[in-house]
């Protein structure tokens, strides 16, 4: 198959957020992305996009939502009772075994589950590719229909086509250090920021013409990172900047960079206001936008 235009979303954090804003207001100007690719923060927005969710709707559900009740923490009662013991009876920190993650991530794939109402990538409104990436092997893998997957093998790259999208998008958004790795086919699976973290080459493979993509990682402030969660955040995003910079090198298109300043990790509770910057930055770039897409 082969697609006019394709959009590719970014990580980022709580700042995909910006993602619905760019959406809503492309579609509002009667631009509609034929397939979509999507990274961490960019799988979820890609997702509910994709799976045909009106987008105000999921937006004001979320201020409902308080962040914490979506985490589940990997650390038991009973592991924080064998730490202790280990430190009291002076055993060596190298015979320490801790989780692979701060949080299982179950609880947030199950609200992903609910939302998606369960769908495949088949039963997706409009074709979508969520990245990720195997801690073990290095490989990328690309989560999308049967149908999306290239003829053409791609190096160090593996597609995966019968899984269920909550399980992709969990597997894309599992941050190292953050979240437990998602186990899928005996791939352990994490972010896919560590890899592609602006997914527009995955577009061209798969036969897009036209390619808009929206960039998170470009940022002339970033906010502070105070604790160990937000520099195991930190540290992901400033590897996707690096590696983004070589996407938008090699593969053309128009590169939206909505530029939010001083927004920390924590900022859940400022979703709405996010998603109305996305609208106010693509309002500002519809007419290059237009005329990309016109050329």
């Amino acid at each position: 198959m082969r697609y006019n235009i394709g959009i590719a979303l970014s990580g980022g954090g709580v700042r995909g957020a910006v993602h619905l804003g760019v959406l809503k207001v492309l579609a509002q100007n009667g631009i509609y992305p034929d397939i979509i690719s999507g990274t961490s923060a960019g799988s979820i927005a890609g997702a509910v996009y994709a799976a045909g969710i009106d987008i105000d709707d999921f937006v004001g559900k979320l201020k409902d939502i308080k962040a914490w009740k979506l985490l589940d923490p990997s650390f038991t009662p009973a592991y924080i009772l064998l730490l202790i013991f280990y430190y009291w009876t002076n055993k060596p920190m190298v015979m320490w075994s801790f989780p692979d993650g701060l949080f299982k991530g179950e609880k947030i794939e199950h609200y992903l589950d609910e939302l998606l109402q369960e769908k495949n990538f088949d039963e997706l409104c409009i074709p979508l590719s969520v990245v990720s990436a195997d801690i073990n092997t290095g490989e990328t893998v690309i989560f999308c229909s049967k149908n999306n997957v290239p003829r053409k093998k791609i190096p160090n790259t593996v597609f995966i086509s019968d899984a269920k999208v909550s399980e992709a998008v969990r597997a894309s958004i599992s941050l190292p250090g953050v979240f437990l790795p998602k186990n899928i086919k005996g791939r352990k699976l994490v972010d896919g920021g560590i890899k592609d973290n602006i997914p527009v080459d995955i577009l061209y493979y798969q036969k897009t013409k036209k390619v808009l993509a929206v960039d998170l990682g470009v940022t002339t402030g970033r906010a502070r990172a105070d604790s160990m969660l937000e520099i195991l955040m930190a540290s992901v995003d400033i590897m996707g900047d690096e590696l983004s910079y070589y996407i938008r090198k090699n593969y053309p298109g128009y590169y939206i960079y909505p530029d939010l300043k001083g927004v920390s990790y924590r900022d859940f509770n400022r979703i709405p206001e996010f998603v109305k910057y996305g609208e106010q930055v693509t309002y500002k770039a519809l007419p290059e936008i237009k005329k990309f897409l016109a050329s």
